[in-house]
């Protein structure tokens, strides 16, 4: 068995690679199914973010196990296997821990100590576990992996000044235009975890008027209410209407197709002109349209619109800073490190656990088998005898196995118990199966 990561992240390929490979948040079910269906896996989740495509997989072989997940990132994205090896990264078992502490620790993000990351490492995780493809394992290290990225941002300054992919988009909005948006019309598009930093985002930063549209109406409703006292806001059922009284338009959503097509945003503009012909206010305001979503929310013929200015998640990470300094990163690393050899370490006792179960389960019907074989002389006793024989009978296995279970678990924790468990495994003849 071995953990495995493969993935495509903001460093390895471009945006438009993480768009076809891209698991909206509607399909993640069914893709998780799809690749724990390959033949050598048998757990699975899907990390898929604005920045990141990654599948994290439990194998029964790791060199089929990891040519089975490749080609299926290559199938995802239409792209030939050998093509997409120069574009994507893998790494197993402590390797791959690490990665993932890394990523939810938020270090290995285009903004450097982000937050979001963990909320998003946390919801795959809960997504894979009520379908059912994360069990023992990816459940124990996605588990700490939310642990750890807490731990991170408590016991470094990483998080010290970190912004969000919202908060340099935001800031990239801002220079396009000329001014703060402070004051400006905007409306949000999505309610989902993104969506609602956005609405927080531009209330923070003093919007005048705040727009949401979500294609879950009820979705949209809850997220307005927390703005309530905060901001003048909207819940509107229909896009277009989003659009045409807006001067700031920021798309979150994690739909598979493109939601705002040149013809939707060019009937927005002329409904636009049209309102500002009758309230004889001249031209309308520029419409910008900031969109994080991965696939593309927006359909980039719009950045050709007269009066249109797109912004999308490739401008994002030409904007984005690094800017920690190495003892910061130093501090979070070490966290990483520490943390990793904790799942080594209980990775090295799940190994020999198979075994500890095998004996004792071999044992438990040999006690049980001499007390059946014995049953006509122990018809005399009593129900508190018949019990006294049992507890005492129970005792004496588990004395006799106590010390070879507790030294089998010492060497695992040292890394040597599989010469122990070959030797305890022939002596006491355990079958393959229980291994």
């Amino acid at each position: 068995m071995a953990l495995l990561v493969v993935g495509c992240n903001h460093r390895s390929a471009e945006l438009g690679l993480l768009e076809r490979i891209a698991v909206p948040v509607d399909e993640l079910p069914k893709a998780l199914h799809s690749v724990v269906a390959l033949e050598h896996v048998t757990e699975a989740v899907i990390v898929s973010t604005c920045n990141r495509v990654e599948v994290y997989a439990q194998v029964t072989r790791f060199h089929p196990g990891l040519q089975e997940v490749r080609g299926w990132l290559a199938e995802r994205g239409d792209i030939h296997p050998q093509d997409l090896d120069a574009l994507q990264y893998s790494y197993h078992d402590d390797r791959a821990a690490a990665h993932l502490f890394a990523v939810a620790g938020g270090l290995d993000s285009m903004v450097v100590g982000e937050r979001q990351i963990a909320v998003q490492v946390k919801h795959a995780m809960e997504v894979a576990r009520g379908e059912g493809t994360a069990r023992r394992v990816l459940q124990r290290v996605f588990s700490q992996a939310v642990s750890v990225g807490r731990r991170i941002r408590n016991e470094s300054r990483i998080s010290e000044g970190a912004s969000s992919m919202v908060d340099v988009g935001l800031a990239a909005v801002d220079a396009s235009r000329g001014i703060p948006l402070a004051g400006s019309r905007v409306a949000v598009v999505g309610a989902g975890d993104l969506g609602g930093l956005a609405v927080r985002r531009v209330a923070d930063l003093g919007a005048g008027h705040v727009t949401i549209w979500n294609r879950s109406p009820d979705k949209a409703e809850r997220l307005a209410t927390k703005l309530a006292g905060t901001v003048s806001h909207a819940v509107v059922s229909r896009l277009d209407a989003a659009l045409v009284d807006a001067e700031v338009v920021v798309c979150t959503t994690g739909a598979a197709n493109t939601l705002i097509g040149s013809e939707l945003v060019q009937g927005v503009l002329e409904q636009r002109r049209c309102n500002a012909e009758d309230r004889a206010t001249g031209t309308p305001s520029p419409l910008v349209l900031l969109d994080l979503g991965v696939p593309r929310n927006v359909d980039p013929a719009c950045a050709r619109l007269p009066g249109v200015e797109l912004i999308d998640v490739s401008d994002v990470r030409r904007l984005a800073v690094r800017g920690h300094t190495g003892t910061v990163l130093a501090d979070a690393r070490r966290i990483v490190e520490e943390e990793v050899e904790r799942f080594a370490a209980w990775t090295r006792a799940a190994e020999v656990e198979p075994t500890i179960r095998a004996i004792r389960t071999q044992a438990e019907t040999v006690r049980q088998a001499e007390l059946e074989r014995l049953r006509g002389k122990l018809a005399t006793l009593d129900d508190q005898q018949r019990a006294a024989v049992d507890s005492l009978t129970r005792g004496i296995v588990n004395t006799l196995l106590h010390h070879p279970t507790v030294r089998l678990k010492e060497l695992a924790d040292l890394g040597g118990a599989d010469p122990g468990v070959e030797l305890l495994r022939e002596l006491f003849d355990l079958p393959e199966g229980d291994a």
